[in-house]
């Protein structure tokens, strides 16, 4: 029952942190000119939580979202973009490491619960974070990659923006891929957001609908 309790605080802090890097601090673009430093003190703790929330006894898997830190940090604070772009990379493949424990353990679940939607909400939220990451990674690689509304995309927000209209299959169309590997990874993560709902999301009602409850087990 403890385990249990870590598990679903973890997962609770991670919901939040995913929320506010997501819908928030875009919010304040307007007002503040470092803002880039909030997003990256609030994916410094999405770090560490996304470990917690996979591994919640085992403190020596800690040193992985350090990594990330470090690498984030140190690439912002002197403006190195071979580093950054090492950064980015890192972090997204840590990211898709978590999204798959997490759908593995949400998958295998016997008993479904307010903890496994949590759960697999905070692996959509993460998803979209992972896609943001890539997509801007595209955009460092090459500025024409993508049609902006303005003359640049130049903040966290544009890519947070793009990634879930993206896997949401929204398609306002302000912001579109322009060169081949944008379209491909856009395609991808289009398809990705839409299998993880349907299938999911799916399974998990349908769990949840087919438990048997304390008086069903009577019966």
């Amino acid at each position: 029952m403890k385990q249990f309790n870590k598990r679903s605080r973890h997962n609770l802090v991670l919901f939040i942190l995913s929320f506010i890097y997501v819908f928030l601090i875009g919010l304040f673009e307007n007002f503040f000119d470092h803002l880039n430093y909030v997003y990256f003190a609030v994916l410094t703790l999405i770090f560490f939580f996304s470990t917690l929330s996979v591994n919640d006894t085992r403190a020596k898997f800690l040193y992985l979202p350090l990594i990330m830190v470090i690498l984030t940090w140190v690439s912002e604070f002197f403006d190195l973009r071979f580093l950054s772009e090492v950064s980015i990379i890192a972090s997204a493949i840590f990211f898709f490491y978590i999204i798959v424990y997490l759908v593995i353990r949400v998958a295998s679940s016997k008993e479904v619960g307010a903890l496994e939607f949590l759960e697999s909400i905070n692996v959509y939220l993460l998803l979209g974070i992972a896609a943001s990451l890539v997509f801007s990674l595209v955009y460092t690689a090459n500025h024409d990659a993508y049609n902006p509304p303005g003359e640049i995309l130049n903040s966290h927000a544009d890519f947070i923006y793009y990634s879930f209209v993206t896997m949401t299959t929204l398609g306002y169309g302000d912001i579109t891929p322009k060169d081949s590997l944008a379209r491909s990874i856009s395609i991808f993560f289009s398809v990705a957001g839409q299998l993880y709902l349907t299938m999911i999301i799916a399974m998990l009602v349908g769990k949840y609908i087919g438990q048997k409850t304390p008086d069903d087990m009577k019966d």
